[in-house]
């Protein structure tokens, strides 16, 4: 190019820099949602499809060192773009979602490049695998055929997928690498098994027999992947569990906007565990004054439904609740929807969970609570030790939980969230953790509907609730305790047996949970927020107060963290999120 139209270029590009309209039009903020979005999608599809969105439901998870170091640098541009947005410019609703957004990169920012979890956790393959493959096989989000002819797609990049696990995974802790090999083990037994029960009704027997084939190629690429895990990797694996007071103080500032400090945390937790102690020993004595509350307790476990009759007794409790939530004023329901209760599938067994609609699925699917009933071949004494988890007390407490007013009631209403951003949970590996707003609600509706009196103030039905709500602290003290080395996880364990009376074997795997999923205590952080939110809103109202204008409103804000629902309900508000 000559020197002179060098010069009349660099001239002309100078000036423009001077003009607004020669500025590059900086994208909408709904605009940037979606290609932030779309992105996050394509590299973790087993995560985004949980939250309706399929597009790239045909791949697996992108782990290559070259994928991650891309998303390092899109993470990084995005949050970038994201400071950058004018929020005088923006309404409302979306100078919220840009907070939540931007912790949520922060959050994946810790993730992988700073925990580097794909480095030292194996649990976070096997999810990738097994969740984006169960996720087709479960929710009809697409007609059979498609999801088939997308889990084969998947299933044809297991090799590559496994080669880059095994590139990346150095020395993590022994129990995560234990935990991601009991999980890929799982893997094997889906794809072996369950695969074939998932669409065995479909007419397309060409495609099953090619579904069929594609998972009869992954299986050995995947069952020397695990002989991989448990013969060389485990047995040199002493990595600590650990991540840290920093960074799980950023973790909690970055998923749940709570900036509460570490300690004033444990100290909350340790005055509501005692608070609620003293309300469990109160409340069995309602029951059998002088007796021990927790062989009080254990006496309620065993009273529950006959084998063959949980799911019936469960369909029975969650009409009930719904009754009571209209009669009582707490929340509407749809007219014209309703969750299903119904055994759980062959393939997917387990205590009870709820597969509610996605609220980005473009037409809903159907919302379905399992529940698994024991055997009916199972012995005695064996089935009445599975039927206590199932006692009528925390049967209620679960359905209030995990369908209404929990889970399913809040996903209803988040159809009408405006935006994106608080209709996801885009939680961090290995999989979707909770957080303050989604559990945290969930746990409230558990409290709330006693405080409101349903079962007419049975303390039975308190009993349980109490149970779980201590567990839940035992969470925080846990996660927080063992991640900055004050507990070991048998100091976990014991807080979890003695100061939530739960049993050994469930209080080990709940001690344990806490490596792989350190912010657990949102489930307490969130119910709590919401209870001081719920207090700060009536005072601000007064008489003007509605509880079910507050539910409503809350649920309809969808996904956020309780800082956020501050923002929306209490603009200008400066009080902790917590206290």
């Amino acid at each position: 190019m000559p020197a002179r139209s060098r010069r009349l270029r660099a001239f002309a590009a100078s000036v423009c820099l001077t003009i607004p309209a020669c500025q590059p039009e900086q994208p909408s903020f709904a605009g940037f949602v979606d290609r932030y979005l779309d992105d996050f999608a394509r590299r973790h599809p087993s995560i985004a499809a949980g939250n309706g969105l399929h597009q790239h439901d045909d791949l697996l998870d992108a782990f290559s060192a070259t994928a991650i170091g891309d998303e390092i640098a899109a993470l990084k541009r995005d949050a970038e773009t994201l400071a950058a947005f004018d929020t005088l410019a923006l309404t409302p609703d979306e100078r919220v979602d840009r907070v939540i957004l931007a912790g949520i990169i922060d959050g994946w920012l810790l993730e992988q490049e700073t925990l580097q979890n794909w480095r030292r956790n194996p649990m976070l393959y096997a999810s990738a695998l097994s969740d984006g493959v169960h996720n087709l096989m479960a929710m009809e989000s697409d007609p059979a055929a498609v999801r088939m002819r997308r889990i084969i797609s998947k299933l044809g990049q297991v090799p590559a997928f496994l080669t880059d696990a095994r590139a990346n995974l150095q020395n993590p802790p022994r129990l995560l690498a234990e935990r991601g090999l009991a999980m890929m083990r799982g893997a094997v037994d889906m794809l072996g098994r369950d695969l074939d029960l998932a669409f065995a009704s479909d007419s397309n027997t060409v495609l099953r027999d090619s579904l069929r084939r594609a998972a009869d190629q992954a299986i050995p690429v995947i069952s020397s992947y695990v002989d991989w895990l448990e013969k060389d990797l485990i047995p040199r694996a002493t990595g600590d569990v650990a991540i840290g007071a920093d960074n799980l103080a950023r973790r909690y500032r970055a998923e749940d906007l709570i900036d509460t400090p570490l300690d004033t945390m444990l100290a909350i937790g340790e005055r509501e565990l005692a608070a609620s102690q003293a309300e469990f020993r109160a409340t069995a004595a309602r029951l059998a004054p002088e007796r021990d509350p927790v062989a009080v307790w254990l006496e309620v476990r065993r009273h529950h439904p006959a084998p063959g009759g949980v799911v019936a007794a469960t369909r029975a409790i969650v009409d009930s609740l719904a009754a009571f939530v209209v009669a009582k004023g707490i929340a509407a329901l749809p007219p014209d929807e309703r969750v299903s209760v119904e055994p759980a599938l062959p393939f997917d067994l387990g205590f009870a969970s709820m597969h509610a609609s996605p609220p980005l699925e473009a037409t809903p699917v159907r919302s379905v609570y399992y529940i698994t009933e024991p055997p009916l071949d199972m012995p005695g004494a064996e089935a009445d030790a599975w039927l206590e988890r199932y006692n009528y007390a925390s049967l209620e407490n679960t359905s209030a939980h995990e369908a209404i007013p929990g889970h399913w009631l809040h996903s209803v209403y988040m159809r009408r969230t405006p935006g994106k951003v608080r209709r996801i949970w885009i939680g961090l590996n290995p999989f979707p953790q909770p957080s303050s707003g989604q559990d945290g609600w969930a746990h409230y509706a558990e409290q709330m509907v006693l405080d409101e009196g349903f079962a007419d103030n049975d303390p039975r039905f308190r009993l349980a609730q109490l149970s779980d709500a201590m567990t839940r602290i035992c969470r925080l003290l846990s996660g927080i305790r063992v991640h900055t080395k004050q507990w070991t996880l048998e100091d976990a364990q014991r807080c979890f047996e003695e100061q939530a009376y739960v049993a050994a074997p469930a209080a080990k795997r709940e001690a344990e949970r806490a490596t792989y999923d350190p912010t657990y205590g949102g489930y307490f952080l969130g119910k709590r927020g919401i209870l001081e939110l719920r207090a700060d809103y009536a005072a601000t109202a007064g008489d003007r107060f509605s509880l079910r204008d507050f539910h409503e409103r809350v649920m309809s804000n969808g996904i956020a963290p309780i800082r956020a629902h501050r923002m929306l309900m209490l603009p200008g508000d400066t009080m902790p999120v917590i206290r």
